[in-house]
């Protein structure tokens, strides 16, 4: 018999190691590093290090040489000069070198410093840190074992076994209704990001989108611990769902399932967007850049995963539909608890820092 605890807590481990591991290449490759090299007794290097604490203080990895006293630094600036073409007697000191190009003297030193801040905030292209990652990622999965999304797919596989008896149309019809989910949640997530940047608030966002967190986590304890309390819970409202299940029982076919399931996505967001809101919101300070699509493209894999392994399980018959609906509903408060921890954590990290 299939050991769902098992397998969940093997899939949530390897979501979160899979996740991490991706975070932290895209995060080492977003944050290039400034090689500044200089003299102890040089008077231009004393009057440029203002400018030098100034880069330092925007969060971009600087690394300094010292030449006069050090060999070792000078002959790694040769180095630099040559590969450069720099002829020897235009050696000089302070330089820094940065994403290829080379910076020496006093105004191209200051020219860096002015480039460096129109990437990090003018054009809202900034960097995401070791804490922000830990929070998306969180986010992601607590999105991911949110008790909405779950029950909505076991629905869907309820009605697609009732009435049709093809294992094959089960598993096309489901992977049409998760890719739909995906996509919607992509174009949520740019359309989001292009009206913050469109309105120019990005960097004001992370206090909210800290702050929402935490109030997300609360209500899922609260719902784990008093469901329902307070007159209503985080899932789908109950005035929504004979309407959801109407749209679901006509999601029988691959392109049924496909149409209907942009309409479910936007229907269940007040149940889902919590930590989807957060993680966008974090995410905004990168503007439209490669780094923030894979960051949302991570995101949307982690929260999907649940739904493909619960549908490849039915598809080969290690879990039947009545198994996964009844695992469901006994572990939907554990599911609140595990959403309200994590996103509790993320908020309360993000607003520390």
């Amino acid at each position: 018999m299939l050991d769902l605890k098992k397998w969940c807590s093997c899939l949530l481990l390897g979501l979160l190691l899979i996740g991490l591991g991706f975070a932290a290449t895209v995060e080492a490759a977003q944050l290039k590093t400034v090689m500044y090299f200089y003299g102890t007794t040089c008077p231009a290097c004393k009057e440029v290090a203002p400018v030098i604490e100034k880069i330092i203080a925007k969060g971009i990895p600087l690394e300094r040489y010292e030449v006069y006293d050090n060999r070792e630094n000078m002959d790694r600036l040769a180095m630099l000069f040559k590969m450069n073409g720099i002829p020897e007697h235009q050696w000089a000191v302070p330089v820094a070198f940065y994403n290829g190009q080379m910076y020496v003297g006093i105004p191209r030193i200051l020219e860096l410093e002015k480039e460096l801040a129109e990437v990090q905030g003018g054009s809202g292209a900034g960097t995401v840190g070791a804490v922000d990652t830990l929070g998306i990622m969180g986010a992601a999965l607590a999105d991911s074992v949110n008790p909405c999304a779950i029950l909505v797919l076991v629905i869907l596989l309820s009605f697609i076994s009732l009435y049709h008896e093809s294992r094959k149309r089960l598993i096309l019809s489901a992977a049409s209704f998760i890719f739909s989910v995906f996509i919607t949640y992509v174009l949520v997530g740019v359309g989001i990001v292009k009206a913050l940047t469109f309105l120019d608030i990005t960097e004001t966002v992370r206090t909210f989108v800290g702050v929402l967190a935490i109030v997300v986590g609360v209500f899922n304890i609260k719902d784990y611990i008093a469901y329902g309390s307070g007159g209503f819970a985080i899932e789908i409202p109950q005035a929504w769902r004979p309407y959801l299940f109407s749209l679901l029982r006509k999601a029988t076919t691959p392109w049924a399932a496909f149409a209907i399931g942009s309409v479910v996505t936007l229907i269940e967001l007040p149940c889902t967007g919590g930590p989807y809101f957060f993680a966008i919101g974090i995410l905004s300070k990168l503007g439209m850049t490669p780094t923030f699509f894979a960051y949302l493209i991570l995101y949307n894999l982690i929260f999907i995963s649940p739904l493909i392994f619960i549908s490849i399980m039915v598809y080969v018959g290690k879990l039947s539909v009545e198994k996964a609906s009844d695992w469901q509903a006994k572990n939907s408060k554990r599911l609140h608890l595990i959403t309200g921890v994590l996103m509790l954590a993320a908020g309360a990290a993000v607003l520390a820092t």
